[in-house]
């Protein structure tokens, strides 16, 4: 989840660099959410589907700072950062993930160059 003032420059690099790591995302089985102070969220959809104020409040949010959060299938915080997202440190925490380590060993990654 990455966490904005508005729709600004961080959230359109987010955007973009997320669509450059679409194929190490989906491996990973990521889904990405830009939630907005606004209540509007990237996807569209995420605005029905959460209640975005509890989440704001579970996650303890600074209003106008930029927010990202990783949260891991068991539902934990698992890295938190701010305006930029360092993919390459992301995908190392996620790889440490006992289930993500299971999932390496049955399946090599198709996402190499």
């Amino acid at each position: 989840m990455f966490f904005a003032p508005s729709h600004d420059q961080y959230v359109q690099q987010f955007l973009l660099e997320t669509l450059m790591e679409e194929c190490s995302l989906q491996e990973r089985d990521i889904v990405t959410l830009v939630i907005k102070e606004d209540g509007s969220t990237v996807p569209v959809w995420a605005q029905d589907a959460f209640d975005l104020s509890v989440l704001n409040a579970f996650y303890d949010i600074p209003k106008g700072q930029h927010t990202g959060i990783l949260v891991g299938k068991d539902g934990r915080e698992k890295l938190r950062w701010g305006e930029k997202t360092d993919w390459t440190l992301l995908k190392k925490v996620i790889d440490q993930m006992p289930l993500r380590q299971q999932e390496m060993q049955r399946n090599p990654s198709r996402c190499a160059i």
